[in-house]
């Protein structure tokens, strides 16, 4: 299966629309910006296309901003409170 360069660029578009609305708070995005570097350096696949690449980033800093504003909003799951009974507590 093979897929068009638009459809690329429509699904990078797509991640990057959601990476917009998950970004609450500018220091959320630079600690997710940071911590995305830190990872994708030790990772290695840098040869993908740039809009691959793009989304692929896009889609793991979504993923820590998402989790940064559960944890400001208290929004915690039992096994969260289970294994850092002090994140429950403020």
């Amino acid at each position: 299966m093979s897929f068009s360069e638009y459809d690329v660029n429509q699904w990078a578009e797509a991640i990057a629309n959601l990476h917009a609305s998950t970004t609450h708070d500018s220091g959320d995005a630079r600690q997710a910006y940071d911590a995305v570097a830190n990872l994708w350096s030790g990772y290695g696949y840098q040869d993908a296309p740039t809009e691959v690449l793009r989304m692929l980033v896009n889609a793991i800093e979504i993923g820590y901003m998402a989790a940064l504003n559960d944890v400001r909003s208290g929004d915690l799951d039992d096994e969260i409170r289970m294994w850092r009974p002090d994140l429950a507590e403020q």
